[in-house]
């Protein structure tokens, strides 16, 4: 199947598409329509595509080539992740970029103008074709995304996009797009100088190629005069244009990049040394210079790492679960139903309405139902001001919130999810009494972190449509869920929750009924290691920074207190009842919790908060057994927090709590910050060296001892990313 299509046509296709051929037209439709979904570009599609507009440049009568996809809801999505993250070879990939920069260099070299028509996603790759061309004209839609978020994927955009978007909007712009991996929507990147118009969705092709005839028969003098204001007067020409401004530009950007990536990450400091040159060089240099840092970023761990995260997130974000067909997915305009207005509650209700859903939420009474609906009403208030969302646009999404505080109005909901108060009791008798008032065939989800689903399955009428969505806080903010699959949940019960959450924009995990499930179970030894280790005498303080610097966002300690050390001791004595001495959770805890020391919550903790930040607390000294202090490297540090979790991982596996060893890396990452360039918890460990590990926790002579497929994995010489798959999913030596 080839990639691309091209005829001969007029300026007004009407609803037609692909357009129809007509004998000597003045435009040449360029069409994409690769086997992909998103239009992903190969290899192989660009040499199509160079083969292409050396056929093209030299049809006569031309006035114009206009570019655009055959795909719903893309344009063209960017280059092949898989293609890129094959590549072991730093030549190959410097190869393909500059197989990719000559092609694209084409459609600008041809003896008539070139368009780029967008609509839909239009990124990396994508965009950098689009660059490529004389002009830009983007579709208004909601699907419509341009930007180079290449820098995610640990390399820089080496199609040509960090050298050619300088030279279109100036440095000063393009450089904090190119850093931010920024998606713009249609209008934001008009403003933004990045397209040179927009048209509405209706008769998208129609209206784009009557705004491209008009740019034509102008001669482009209105687009030139247009980016000439866009890209500013003086003021900008100092910055951008003078040796002394690009050294400001260039401290100000590194200085923000390492604050934020502590320097783990390559990329972004290699695209500030391509862009501030970009434009007092040839055009040819930087082409030359940006192939040859691709090709090194490429092969980099770092990159590699990006890519099977970003892989991992793609399944969990297509995955159809145990059932698939009608039965088993998420209706489309279904209605959510929310029970607790509190932070979690409020969190779900503005992450649904914030993807078309309608939702009806529920408190038992006004003031806390007031205080969820300000919450809301307060975060659709920030998009609005920050021009996310037009006020009609929230308006509207307001509009689709209704409230209450009795069980009315829930028997219309597809689904409902509890977010109440993390109680047995509490949560069984929430669903026995809105259990009547909902149709047979909606779900009902309990928003728990540790609770048993099959325990409150016992209490329904029909248990098969009871699942766990566990929800991180907050919600709008962290990506992962956990689904939590009870003995009585049926398949399309499942797999109905799973398309849920792909629907609030989140990445589903399915784990196993099992305490802690298995985020907060590869967390707790986490934060029990860190507080032993304070307890042998390493300072606090040091241990936090140790974590940090590793790449976590935030140290144990600090980690605690943002929780509530109430609630770390609820769920640590919960795993100590499942899993005995290896669980067995550390005293001091216990005695905060005795102090009323329970963190942020009140204001003392591991530290000490108030309005100007927060520091050590001295107390904390008084509560330690032993008043020493113990010198360990940050090597031993890191060992000590980070070996338990990959212990406990792998027990996870063994139970089949959850897939794979990619599942347990997503959700690391997605659900407690674990360093993405690292490429997730097990693929840390097996970077290290899994005999490494072993080594260590035998040499600790605790309670924790090796798992068995830990230990068969370090026997083998193998690892949890190349140990295969059981008939369950489960990875086994």
């Amino acid at each position: 199947m080839s990639y691309w299509s091209w005829r001969r046509g007029n300026w007004n296709p009407g609803i037609e598409f692909p357009p129809p051929a007509v004998k000597g037209g003045e435009l040449v439709h360029l069409i994409a329509d690769g086997e992909s979904p998103a239009n992903a570009l190969s290899l192989e599609c660009i040499e199509e595509l160079e083969t292409l507009l050396g056929v093209i440049a030299k049809e006569t009568g031309v006035r114009a080539l206009v570019v655009s996809s055959a795909k719903s809801g893309h344009f063209i999505a960017g280059a092949n992740i898989d293609e890129i993250g094959g590549i072991t070879d730093p030549a190959q990939a410097t190869q393909l970029a500059t197989k990719a920069q000559h092609a694209f260099g084409m459609l600008g070299e041809l003896p008539f103008p070139s368009f780029a028509l967008i609509h839909g996603t239009c990124l990396g790759g994508g965009l950098e074709l689009a660059l490529g061309c004389t002009y830009r004209v983007a579709v208004d839609a909601p699907s419509t995304k341009i930007g180079l978020p290449e820098v995610n994927l640990g390399i820089i955009p080496g199609f040509g996009g960090s050298q050619r978007l300088p030279r279109l909007i100036g440095i000063p712009k393009a450089l904090p797009l190119i850093l931010a991996g920024s998606r713009l929507p249609a209008k934001v990147a008009l403003r933004r100088g990045v397209v040179d118009a927009v048209v509405p969705p209706e008769g998208a092709m129609a209206v784009g190629l009557r705004a491209i005839e008009k740019i034509v028969k102008d001669g482009g003098r209105g687009v030139l005069a247009q980016r000439k204001k866009l890209r500013g007067g003086w003021r900008m020409k100092l910055i951008g244009g003078t040796p002394f401004g690009r050294a400001l530009i260039a401290r100000g950007a590194r200085k923000q990049v390492l604050a934020k990536t502590g320097g783990h990450y390559p990329a972004p400091l290699a695209a500030i040394d391509l862009v501030l040159p970009s434009t007092t060089r040839s055009l040819e240099q930087g082409l030359i210079e940006e192939a040859r840092v691709v090709g090194e970023l490429a092969v980099s761990p770092v990159c590699k790492n990006l890519i099977s995260i970003f892989q991992a997130s793609e399944r969990a974000r297509k995955v159809a679960g145990p059932q698939t067909g009608a039965e088993g997915r998420w209706p489309e305009g279904a209605f959510l139903g929310v029970l607790g207005a509190g932070v979690m509650g409020a969190g779900v209700a503005s992450a649904a309405l914030d993807r078309g859903l309608a939702v009806r939420l529920r408190d038992l009474a006004d003031a806390p139902l007031t205080r969820g609906l300000t919450q809301i009403a307060g975060g659709v208030s920030k998009q609005v001001k920050s021009r996310r969302r037009s006020k009609v646009e929230g308006e509207e999404l307001l509009s689709r919130l209704t409230h209450t505080t009795t069980l009315e109005g829930f028997g219309r909901c597809d689904a409902v999810l509890e977010a109440i108060v993390e109680r047995m009791d509490i949560k069984q008798r929430a669903l026995t009494e809105i259990e009547p008032f909902l149709r047979e065939d909606c779900l009902f989800l309990t928003n728990t972190s540790a609770l048993s689903v099959s325990e409150l399955q016992k209490v329904a009428t029909h248990p098969e449509r009871v699942v766990g969505l566990h929800f991180f806080n907050p919600v709008q903010k962290m990506p992962l869920v956990e689904v939590i699959a009870g003995t009585q949940s049926a398949d399309w019960a499942i797999s109905r929750t799973i398309g849920l959450a792909q629907a609030l924009g989140k990445y589903p995990v399915v784990v196993k009924d099992s305490p802690g499930f298995l985020v907060n179970r590869l967390l707790m030894p986490y934060l029990d290691a860190a507080v032993r280790l304070l307890e042998s005498g390493v300072p606090g303080p040091r241990i936090d920074a140790t974590a940090r610097a590793f790449g976590l966002p935030m140290g144990p300690m600090r980690l605690i207190d943002e929780v509530g050390v109430d609630i770390g001791v609820e769920v640590s004595e919960s795993l100590h009842s499942a899993f005995g001495d290896r669980a067995a959770p550390s005293s001091l805890l216990e005695k905060l919790a005795e102090k009323g020391w329970l963190g942020r919550k009140t204001k003392t903790g591991f530290y000490l908060h108030d309005g100007n930040g927060s520091r050590w607390n001295d107390g904390i000294a008084e509560l330690l057994s032993s008043g020493g202090s113990r010198s360990a490297s940050e090597e031993e540090i890191v060992a000590e927090l980070i070996d338990p979790m990959v212990d406990e991982a792998a027990r996870c596996l063994e139970e089949e709590i959850i897939s794979d060893a990619e599942a347990v890396d997503l959700a690391m990452v997605m659900g407690t910050g674990f360093p993405p360039f690292r490429g997730g918890l097990l693929r840390h460990a097996d970077s290290v060296g899994l005999e490494s590990i072993v080594r260590r926790i035998e040499a600790r002579k605790g309670p924790r001892q090796p798992a068995s497929l830990l230990l068969s994995l370090a026997k083998d010489g193998k690892t949890f990313h190349h140990a295969g798959k059981s008939k369950a999913g489960a990875v086994h030596a």
